[in-house]
């Protein structure tokens, strides 16, 4: 993942064009999950648990900076320091199959797509 290329255009949309986006991502990265649990997975349990608690931070994370714009009362954490933290978890997990091209997806076709299903 292009960190400086994720929060350059995220940074782009409005707060709630941000949101929607985020959402997006998260709904796109439950998609792609579906993949570990078709017949071809059989036998890699290890692997398959390693991705699913790895993408539980992604959600987790995706999550906490979806609650964090629906706070009124503070400020939102900076657009920045975001493209970090999924970064480090895409890494740590390797999920550079599921979480990039999740990314890549909604980038190339934004909000009001009716594609994203």
């Amino acid at each position: 993942m292009d960190v400086q290329a994720f929060s350059e255009w995220l940074s782009g949309y409005s707060v709630s064009d941000r949101i929607r986006m985020l959402a997006l991502v998260y709904s796109r990265l439950t998609i792609g999950a579906r993949q570990l649990f078709l017949p071809e997975a059989s036998g890699k349990e290890k692997r398959v648990l390693e991705i699913l608690h790895g993408l539980n931070e992604v959600h987790h994370t995706i999550a906490n900076w979806l609650c964090d714009y629906t706070k009124t009362d503070s400020k939102p954490f900076p657009v920045g320091a975001l493209g970090p933290q999924l970064l480090e978890i895409e890494k740590k997990y390797h999920l550079e199959q599921f979480l990039t091209p999740a990314i890549e997806y909604i980038q190339n076709y934004g909000p009001g797509s009716t594609v994203i299903r």
